[in-house]
């Protein structure tokens, strides 16, 4: 939706048909589809199962829009000031690794969760790494957005594989607790990811993103 409170149109570019909204139903593919070969969606948008399978018995190609909206920055957060975590963030400066702090939500560890989850989903950053006393709520909370994969790691090991298996967007970290190595590997691996969702759990998280919205 628009700052104007309006919902985009749809941009058509020939037989392309540039999808601006965060769901495509059957109805949307049925509506708007006119001769059109493609479709191209936002990179979070969901498509619904009906929708998917509109799409296929017309032909159309459907397609993720990453380049346009590919944030070229990672993001890090705490529910309170870590010294361990404002160290290992100097550090991977000197490195070279810039990380932009975010902050939000009113005190409360969902609101927080919510709202630092939101600026993922919006592209206000590649993927971020929280460090909170509770990350199972935080993962709770962030992984009602579509589009996001948020994991709670202990270990770098954790981390790699949860960002190699799920192309996870996001890594919660539980403090206090962790070592300066392993707050800095845990940063340093999430921006050595590619962010990118294996091909046979992205369709699984479509498919029950769909269901939600229908």
């Amino acid at each position: 939706m628009s700052d104007n409170g309006h919902i985009p149109a749809a941009e058509h570019d020939g037989a392309v048909l540039r999808w601006p909204n965060r769901v495509l139903s059957a109805d949307d593919v049925r509506r708007r589809i006119n001769g059109h070969r493609r479709i191209v969606l936002p990179p979070s948008a969901v498509v619904t199962p009906l929708a998917d399978e509109e799409l296929r018995r017309n032909g159309v190609a459907c397609e993720r829009d990453f380049e346009k909206a590919k944030p070229s920055h990672w993001a890090y957060a705490q529910d309170r000031p870590y010294p361990l975590v404002a160290s290992a963030v100097r550090t991977l400066a000197r490195d070279g690794v810039t990380l932009r702090e975010l902050s939000g939500g009113d005190g409360m560890p969902c609101r927080w969760a919510k709202a630092l989850a939101e600026c993922v989903v919006r592209g206000d950053c590649a993927g971020g790494v929280l460090f909170c006393a509770d990350p199972g709520l935080v993962c709770c909370v962030a992984n009602k957005l579509p589009g996001l994969r948020a994991v709670a790691v202990v270990t770098v090991g954790q981390a790699a594989r949860a960002t190699l298996t799920l192309g996870a967007n996001l890594l919660v970290v539980e403090m206090p607790g962790r070592t300066f190595f392993e707050v800095r590997q845990v940063l340093r691996t999430l921006c050595d990811a590619t962010g990118a969702c294996p091909d046979g759990v992205a369709c699984t998280l479509r498919e029950l993103d769909g269901h939600a919205h229908r």
